[in-house]
């Protein structure tokens, strides 16, 4: 039988011990740094989108300019009607890119995150320890918004409301109703010519239906007006 002399058997115990620390420090430092036995997971979630702003008029999705530049942004927004306090985005630029997109559907807020997650519970339990497990690596957020939504600075906001509140309303009523009996006139006077035996019942109707979209798209045309005046 061969006897192994115990200095030469410790010895290779502590080279082989070692060795493993060395190794165990490298993939720990892989880990860490090139995010060794993980992999991205991404997950998508699609929000509704309501106004951050108290107006009847128009729904409004605000921001607000960060950084030394002007250029990024953070932008607030609510997610339903009975919220509170509103939500802001990560006004960090490294882990959030926010856009903004037109769309004809109801608004809606889209995010797609991306965080690293352990491949298999056999890495979670050798790396678990380094707590990088779901960490973050971006959030993309793009605001779908329609033709009922503006998008303004906070202060740009303020500033339409003040807009709003000085406007005369006996002016803006006066302006309003000779729209609307210019766009009725228009509209009826082309029905007659197509069809001059048009009943009254029918140039009544036609009338009333003629009037309701002449207001609708005055109040639209009036407000685009003050928004484009609060953006100066």
């Amino acid at each position: 039988m061969i006897s192994i002399d115990k200095a030469v058997l410790r010895n290779v115990l502590s080279i082989i011990f070692a060795l493993g620390l060395v190794v165990s420090m490298i993939f720990m430092i892989e880990n860490d740094k090139r995010h060794f036995g993980m992999h991205k997971v991404e997950t998508v979630k699609t929000s509704k989108l309501v106004s951050a702003a108290a107006s009847k008029q128009i729904n409004l999705l605000l921001y607000q300019a960060v950084g030394t530049s002007g250029k990024e942004k953070v932008y607030i927004y609510k997610s339903k009607t009975s919220q509170k306090k509103a939500t802001t985005t990560n006004p960090d630029p490294s882990k959030t890119q926010n856009k903004v997109k037109k769309i004809a559907e109801n608004a809606k807020l889209v995010t797609r995150t991306f965080r690293w997650e352990y491949k298999n519970d056999f890495y979670k339990f050798w790396f678990g320890i380094s707590g990088n497990g779901h960490k973050l690596i971006r959030h993309y957020n793009t605001f779908k918004i329609n033709d009922n939504w503006a998008v303004l600075s906070t202060q740009q906001a303020k500033k339409l409301q003040k807009l709003a509140k000085s406007e005369d309303q006996a002016t803006v009523q006066k302006q309003a109703k000779a729209y609307v009996e210019a766009q009725v006139k228009e509209k009826l006077t082309a029905a007659l010519t197509k069809n001059p035996t048009m009943s009254t019942q029918e140039q009544q109707s036609l009338t009333a239906k003629a009037s309701a979209q002449a207001q609708k798209d005055f109040k639209k045309q009036a407000l685009q007006e003050l928004i484009k005046k609060a953006k100066e």
